[in-house]
């Protein structure tokens, strides 16, 4: 559905969302970890099954993902693209800008689209203005506001000699409202990097994978218990080094859930493959903790940050002790979260854990003590952060 239809779709009462769920349709196998040389193409047979009673009919198609700082897969960084999140009050009257820097390719230049979506009340619209960025486009400002109301305009600050871009994508409103998203989307992969997020969340995925996979078909009908073999071919670059991923998504036709105010509910099922794709004698596992925090005494509960340095998807284990004055462990506990003992963690991505003493032990006594939270991913020391507090 273009940007354009999906307006046109919410004009008539119609709200659609894509559904990460459980479909009656898996791929086999359920994740690929691939070793392949830089500058080399390779194919590999997946399998997609179809367990239901139901005929399935499937778009596939290769998408972008990454976790959230909590550990929750988010797929709503488009496809070589980048998301603002501006959770801020907008005042009627305002003017805000965000800022980005891009590579341009070789070509001199590329394609981009991108939507943004206020909060509350709700209005979703396509960003106006430049929609090709390029060496020759410097200072030109085509486009007519995507909105009398609410409006977000694409403009070239500035292309320097090494062709990095500068873009601007100026807010503007004449109305009050709460909270704004937006996603620029380019027609194949760069390099996004925050300017100035304008005081919001910038999210993108600079390691994704997704140009280089092609798929032997865009979609498929599956019969009740009906599998079928897609061939997945993936072009490396000659130049890259460590790890990078995607995924293969298999998406069903629109199905209506519910009404909500006289507005139609749909949502489209799915069920995704995750593809990791590394370099061979190129990983650097690597992480730092930047931040550890005490929340509560009983039971005791220990917050610590942990960023991915490397250049690899880490599976880290993490413990928890605490020392006293004396300088002698008083408590020790690990880390556990859904039944696991581990969490991943992408390269370049921050992750923040709770752990938690769950030995029924009693409040600790008053004085002056340590937390000192460890960190294991295999490597040949553990990654270890401390921080003193204070019970009275």
């Amino acid at each position: 559905m273009t940007f354009r239809g999906w307006r046109l779709a919410l004009a008539v009462g119609l709200v659609v969302s894509v559904s990460f769920c459980a479909l009656g349709v898996r791929w086999s196998p359920g994740e690929i970890d691939l070793i392949q040389d830089p500058g080399v193409q390779e194919s590999y047979i997946l399998i997609l099954q179809n367990d239901s009673t139901e005929v399935a009919d499937l778009r596939l198609y290769v998408a972008d993902w990454l976790r959230t700082e909590e550990g929750v897969n988010d797929f709503g960084v488009p496809l070589n693209g980048a998301r603002w999140v501006l959770e801020r009050s907008f005042v009627a009257g305002e003017t805000v800008e965000i800022r980005y820097a891009i590579q341009l390719p070789a070509t001199g230049s590329i394609g981009v689209r991108g939507t943004f979506r206020t909060w509350t009340p709700q209005t979703i619209d396509e960003i106006a203005g430049l929609s090709t960025i390029a060496v020759s486009g410097e200072n030109e400002t085509g486009g007519a506001p995507s909105s009398a109301l609410t409006s977000v305009s694409r403009s070239i600050e500035d292309v320097d000699a090494s062709g990095t871009a500068t873009i601007v994508l100026t807010i503007r409103t004449a109305v009050d409202f709460q909270g704004l998203t937006i996603t620029e989307a380019y027609e194949s992969g760069v390099e996004i990097t925050t300017l100035d997020a304008a005081d919001g969340r910038f999210d993108t995925i600079n390691r994704s994978s997704a140009d280089w996979v092609t798929l032997s078909r865009d979609t498929v009908t599956l019969e009740p218990d009906e599998a079928v073999e897609i061939i997945m071919t993936v072009t490396t670059p000659s130049d890259f080094t460590g790890q990078y991923w995607c995924i293969l998504m298999a998406e069903s036709r629109e199905v209506v859930i519910g009404e909500v105010s006289g507005t139609q509910v749909i949502t489209r099922p799915s069920v995704g493959l995750k593809v990791f794709v590394s370099a061979p004698n190129t990983l650097v596992p690597a992480g730092e903790v930047t931040d550890i925090r005490v929340i509560a005494l009983n039971p005791l509960m220990v917050e610590a940050t942990f960023v991915n340095t490397g250049n690899v998807q880490l599976v880290v284990t993490s413990e928890a002790q605490i020392i006293d004055q004396t300088g002698e462990p008083v408590r020790a506990f690990l880390f556990t979260e859904h039944g696991r003992d581990y969490f991943r963690i992408l390269p370049g991505s921050t992750r923040t854990i709770v752990l938690i003493d769950y030995s029924g032990s009693p409040r600790l006594p008053d004085g002056i003590y340590q937390a000192i939270v460890s960190f294991d991913f295999g490597g040949d020391s553990l990654i270890v952060g401390a921080k003193a507090f204070r019970i009275r």
